[in-house]
């Protein structure tokens, strides 16, 4: 994808309904992820790549405890060198394998 671009996807995962926008600029990212027909803001993480490794904060956390929006934004963060910030909702709990079958949806994008 290249930089200063906008990217929609739908993506099905166990009957489950994911709409993917991706904003992308030069040095990152801004990527929503969210259930259902409206958007809606999530659990949110900021990461940044330094070095070989990604720093990463939960800016708003999880209602369900998980960490996958920080897994998202790591990951896609490291995939891009650049900054990334990921909203990340869910109607009910997403499991490892949905989280999986984002992040190999986004590598595609990217």
């Amino acid at each position: 994808m290249n930089s200063n671009s906008f990217s929609n996807k739908k993506l099905i995962v166990d009957g489950r309904i994911f709409n993917i926008h991706i904003v992308r600029a030069k040095n990152g990212c801004f990527l929503f992820v969210y259930e259902g027909e409206e958007m809606k803001l999530g659990s949110m993480a900021l990461s940044v790549k330094i070095g070989n490794r990604a720093n990463s904060n939960i800016i708003i956390p999880s209602k369900f405890g998980d960490d996958y929006s920080r897994i998202l934004s790591e990951s896609l963060s490291m995939m891009i060198n650049g900054i990334v910030i990921v909203s990340l909702y869910a109607l009910s709990p997403i499991d490892a394998q949905m989280a999986r079958s984002l992040l190999e949806e986004l590598k595609g994008t990217l």
